[in-house]
């Protein structure tokens, strides 16, 4: 009867450690940013097309991928300049507020150059675009107001 009891004991300790780990492993995944053949950057927790470029690889698990805030939105690009305090002082808000954005330089550009003045008067720095969107401005909270209408979040503290 002892060694019954024993067997039964121990099939249900595996079935309990095969279960969890099978849950854990559900749980599992990875959250991509990768860069496509037109130049868009992309962060999405799906593997990226067999010709897009891997910039990095996180790996997560469920609960980190469901709280990640501000992916899966539109890119962020930033325009700048040598010697800009503007523009280090925009760019280190986008860090301190965890947006993903990639910065260019302006300057040698003759694309971006293009494609601000199609949109505005003329070209400053930085000059940052928001998906499609132009935005040129000097303050902070204006650019934190525009990221907002476009889906990013912040924490309030």
């Amino acid at each position: 009867m002892k060694s019954i009891l024993n067997k039964i004991s121990l099939a249900s300790a595996a079935f309990i450690a095969l279960s969890l780990a099978t849950i854990d492993s559900a749980n599992a995944g990875k959250l991509y940013k990768w860069v496509d053949d037109k130049g868009n950057i992309s962060y999405q927790d799906q593997p990226p097309p067999k010709n897009a470029k891997i910039l990095s690889e996180k790996e997560t698990n469920a609960k980190e991928a469901k709280s990640t805030r501000n992916y899966n939105l539109p890119d962020v690009v930033v325009y700048t300049v040598e010697n800009c305090d503007l523009c280090d002082k925009l760019i280190t808000m986008l860090r301190k507020d965890k947006v993903p954005h990639i910065v260019l330089p302006l300057a040698d550009d003759r694309d971006a150059q293009s494609r601000i003045l199609q949109l505005a008067d003329s070209i400053i720095a930085p000059s940052i675009f928001i998906g499609d969107e132009l935005v040129q401005t000097n303050n902070e909270q204006s650019l934190k107001e525009k990221l907002e209408q476009a889906g990013f979040e912040f924490e309030t503290k």
